[in-house]
């Protein structure tokens, strides 16, 4: 479960049980949409293609979505989103979270 978003799941890589890559992701199977949100690598693995084979898993693991973010951050990593949205449906462009997902409000926290 992601530690900053209610009903979101956090996806994370661990090397020698030392942090080293996260991102937030939710998905709606009802409207074939997908976001993620917030992904962060420690400064000593950027660059090595962690984000790429996180979001590359997600995908295979969520096959025939459109993937979105909600665009928080977007602007100050625009250039990461346009590398990472190549060649992925939807692109990973900016996008609100639909009906099913806004209403969703799970009864015991995380």
């Amino acid at each position: 479960m992601s530690a900053e978003r209610v009903g979101w799941r956090d996806r994370s890589a661990y090397l020698y049980g030392e942090y080293l890559f996260g991102v937030d992701h939710r998905v709606c199977i009802r409207c074939g949409l997908g976001w993620v949100e917030q992904p962060y690598t420690l400064e000593p693995f950027r660059r090595c293609a962690l984000a790429a084979a996180a979001l590359g898993a997600l995908r295979a693991e969520h096959p025939g979505l459109t993937w979105h973010t909600l665009g928080g951050q977007f602007q100050r990593s625009e250039a990461f989103w346009i590398a990472a949205g190549r060649g992925v449906t939807g692109g990973y462009q900016q996008r609100d979270l639909c009906p099913h997902l806004i209403c969703y409000a799970p009864l015991v926290a995380p």
